[in-house]
């Protein structure tokens, strides 16, 4: 897919999931490649939380990137690939004598082992955008959705090859591990129900959930939502 491709599939995604946001697109920027966003995109201002990124965008359109010194929550940015998980995540000790989330050490220990990340210091920056405004190519394509137009998405997904979704979260690092993280290292869609940071510093609303795909997957997921949504109508 070329750019203007991929604008076209997202103004199209939006319209046939009536969604009131943008689906997010998000490229991450591999560590020594800084050249390939330095003066080609707004920087981002001021610190913010990747979840706190993606819903500011799905909601505004704005387009930049962000590396780590943007990125304020630390553990967003290790699912990233910014840099190193905390000892104190990493151990379990955050989760459970931090937030007490855990009965034990272990159990949030056990929890954090199953929680994707890219490998540390692997990614320099990341880029967002509107998917129907992107001037890059992006890994993954981010919605927050409703269950309904989660339900399409996987209609649409499945339409061509067939297959099954298999959500994979812990209602731990939802929008950064599950929504990206996950994606990229499994190459296929994930849906996640949010988690305390994303649904405390974010404006998604209770009755909505996380969905992303594969950049790569984008053309078959709208060839297929056509289909589904006309035969609905």
């Amino acid at each position: 897919m070329n750019l203007e491709q991929i604008n076209a599939y997202g103004a199209e995604l939006k319209s046939l999931l009536q969604l009131e946001g943008f689906p997010v697109a998000v490229k991450l920027i591999p560590e020594g490649n800084e050249a390939d966003v330095i003066g080609k995109y707004e920087k981002l201002d001021r610190q913010m939380r990747h979840c706190q990124i993606t819903d500011h965008v799905r909601r505004t359109g704005d387009m930049f990137y962000t590396t780590l010194e943007e990125q304020q929550c630390k553990g967003g940015a290790a699912a990233l690939g910014l840099t190193k998980l905390s000892d104190k995540v990493r151990s379990g000790e955050f989760y459970c004598d931090g937030l007490h989330h855990f009965e034990t050490i272990e159990a949030a220990k056990k929890t954090v082992d199953l929680i994707t990340f890219l490998a540390p210091n692997s990614n320099s920056a990341a880029v967002y955008g509107p998917l129907e405004k992107a001037t890059f190519e992006p890994d993954v394509v981010i919605f927050i959705c409703n269950p309904k137009q989660a339900m399409l998405l996987t209609q649409g997904w499945e339409y061509r090859d067939g297959g099954r979704i298999e959500a994979a979260f812990s209602g731990k690092q939802s929008v950064c591990s599950d929504a990206v993280a996950q994606v990229i290292k499994s190459g296929k869609p994930n849906v996640t129900i949010g988690c305390s940071g994303s649904r405390a510093y974010t404006k998604i609303m209770p009755d909505e959930l996380l969905y992303s795909i594969p950049a790569q997957d984008v053309e078959k997921t709208v060839i297929g939502l056509r289909m589904i949504v006309g035969e609905s109508e």
